[in-house]
């Protein structure tokens, strides 16, 4: 019968290195305790005899203590101490052995004690000598494209996040240090990394490090703080990334392929903006909701933020079926808890909407329905004018003749000074909402005007996007065009709380901070995703739409501007209009549909709207 062959795997060449250590400490504690502690012969038999005892009992409680089995790059804390016990289980027997020895042939406790101490060191010793050899060598093999890495914030996530780097070679990750806020850490060391100031000297550090990437690896920065960071680093060609969710973190063991890219949302430089007034939950339990053009970006979002008040029922309507088909499932899947009516409906059937307001009799009505892309609208006016202005009409005065208690019209700031077409309409449809208010003092109508929605369906977020994944470029229409910017979630938090604030008449205006440069929202973006502007994506200007203008206001020069106990929402005292003239208006807008020219349509709305100022010539409709 042949006898398997021995091979010499990874764990019997720990167990004979450490069972040599072991021996080793022996016979190192036997010298120093008779040639140098006390100057006597070695007794060489019992040297032998007690040597060979203590090498068998190291075998025994190395297997029972499965040390061979660890990966010493790996060792932790648990698996020193777990080395000490067993040396000091092994010491501890091999001095009780000396009981079945003659007495000539027993070494004293100090020749155990000075061997535990000894072995000690040596074993500890070797593993952590053996850790940074291997450490080096991999620093060592690493090319010289590997990604240079640091890790802002020098805790506990920090130090997490650079164990399970280190543990996973492959990660293609060269760490160069840790950055942190504390300044009381700034300039030591953490596991063998420096630790730099997060804003101190932060662009010399980048730069003489040779950074490519930067992992935030903290839960408590301040959005601001977050936002001055970005913005003082992402101007270098770096590839900024964060930790997702700890429980994401932590579920996912710690995979590095968890760790996100960083969300646009948090350049905007300002705090988020929060709902400050308690008694809104209270107003809306209960209640029944209609919200129509459910299914766009504020219509969906004011759905969920409405159910998150116990209404008693939310009517979701909108014409596009598979917008709100999606809004359908989405609620289903994210397990809202609320209940939900799905209308597939036009707010501009007069017939439709009577139905729904005589069968469900909302207590509130939220109109976020409109189109609002200005190019589109620019050549289709009078679908403009029909959803945006007589729908919007029809609602209004279908919620009064229904006693609704809250008419809210979700407006834009392109309707001040409008100068496109989708401008003028959505600045009619606040003339419309606030004139009803003289004549159906039973139900109070609000309207809420702020800008664009970041992220929001056809905005340029997702735009942006799309073209950065395919290679570019990204379009952007003038280097000097600016926006006014919101996540989708404060704008609908702030509509909700303006309805709830609102008595009848007023114009909700937001503060959104400062203005944002589109073609910097675009280079942000490039950058966000690792890339070069104008090297790895290229930024092309493709000239200012018709209706387009390069600023937008919050409110016109002639209005006056009050403030709330919001401080993020103000009132804007503006011109009121009769009832009779808006009804004037709508009578002359059925003559113009559907085949009135461009130019007859931009002669109606001026006549309505002194404030429009066309900077286009009329445009023929698109062709289908």
């Amino acid at each position: 019968m042949e006898s398997k062959e021995l091979k010499l795997t990874p764990a019997r060449i720990v167990l004979f290195e450490d069972i040599f250590l072991i021996t080793m400490g022996l016979i190192t504690a036997l010298l120093l305790h008779y040639r140098i502690l006390s100057i006597a012969a070695v007794p060489l038999i019992s040297a032998v005899i007690c040597t060979a005892a203590h090498s068998v009992f190291a075998v025994i409680f190395w297997f029972a203590f499965r040390i061979q089995k660890r990966v010493i790059r790996h060792f932790a804390v648990r698996d020193y101490m777990q080395i000490i016990f067993a040396l000091a289980f092994i010491h501890t027997v091999s001095y009780l052995f000396r009981f079945l020895l003659h007495p000539n042939y027993r070494f004293s406790l100090p020749v155990w004690v000075l061997s535990f101490f000894i072995t000690t060191v040596y074993l500890l010793g070797s593993r952590i000598m053996i850790g940074y050899l291997f450490a080096y060598y991999k620093k060592s093999q690493q090319s010289s494209n590997a990604k240079k890495l640091l890790i802002f914030g020098a805790a506990e996530l920090g130090l997490t996040l650079k164990n399970s780097i280190e543990s996973q070679p492959g990660s293609g990750y060269h760490i160069m240090g840790f950055l942190d806020d504390d300044s009381s850490k700034a300039g030591k060391l953490m596991e063998g990394y420096e630790v730099y100031h997060a804003e101190k000297n932060l662009q010399k550090t980048i730069q003489r490090l040779g950074i490519t990437d930067i992992i935030i690896a903290t839960k408590t920065l301040a959005p601001v703080r977050k936002s001055k960071f970005l913005n003082d680093t992402i101007q270098f060609q770096l590839r900024i990334r964060e930790l997702p969710s700890l429980e994401r973190w932590f579920d996912s063991q710690f995979n590095l392929n968890t760790i996100q890219q960083i969300d646009i949302h948090d350049l905007l430089n300002r705090e988020p903006i929060q709902l400050q007034n308690d008694e809104v939950a209270l107003a809306l339990k209960e209640k029944v909701i209609l919200v129509t053009g459910a299914a766009g970006s504020i219509g969906s979002e004011l759905v969920k933020r409405l159910a998150e008040h116990s209404a008693r029922q939310i009517i979701c309507m909108d014409m596009a079926e598979s917008p709100l088909y999606d809004l359908q499932q989405g609620l289903l899947q994210s397990k809202i808890k609320g209940a939900f009516v799905f209308i597939l409906g036009d707010v501009r059937n007069e017939a439709n909407l009577r139905h729904v307001f005589e069968t469900y009799k909302p207590h509130f009505v939220f109109h976020a329905a409109a189109y609002k892309h200005v190019p589109i609208i620019e050549h289709q006016p009078t679908e403009g004018l029909q959803t945006n202005v007589k729908g919007t009409w029809l609602t209004a005065t279908m919620a009064a003749a229904y006693g609704v208690e809250k008419f809210v019209l979700v407006s834009t700031d392109k309707a001040i000074h409008p100068t496109s077409i989708m401008g003028a309409t959505k600045r009619m449809a606040e003339m419309v909402t606030q004139s009803l208010q003289q004549q159906f003092a039973d139900t109070e109508f609000i309207i809420t005007r702020f800008g664009n929605v970041l992220g929001s369906n056809g905005s340029v977020v997702p735009l942006f996007k799309k073209q950065i994944e395919k290679g570019g470029p990204v379009t952007v229409t003038h280097p000097e065009m600016q926006r006014y910017f919101m996540t989708i979630a404060e704008a609908a938090q702030l509509v909700v709380e303006a309805a709830l604030m609102g008595k009848g008449g007023e114009v909700f205006i937001f503060d959104m901070g400062q203005p944002v440069k589109i073609s910097d929202l675009a280079t942000n973006m490039i950058r966000l995703a690792g890339l070069v502007p104008h090297q790895d994506i290229q930024i092309e200007y493709t000239g200012i739409r018709p209706g387009e203008k390069l600023y937008e206001d919050l409110f016109a020069d002639q209005e006056k501007v009050e403030h709330t106990h919001h401080k993020k929402i103000m009132i804007g005292k503006v011109q009121q209009y009769d009832y009779a003239q808006i009804e004037t208006l709508l009578k002359q807008l059925d003559t113009l549909y559907p085949a009135a020219s461009p130019l007859q349509i931009q002669e109606f709305i001026a006549s309505f709207v002194p404030e429009y100022k066309r900077t286009t010539p009329a445009v023929p409709s698109m062709a289908l």
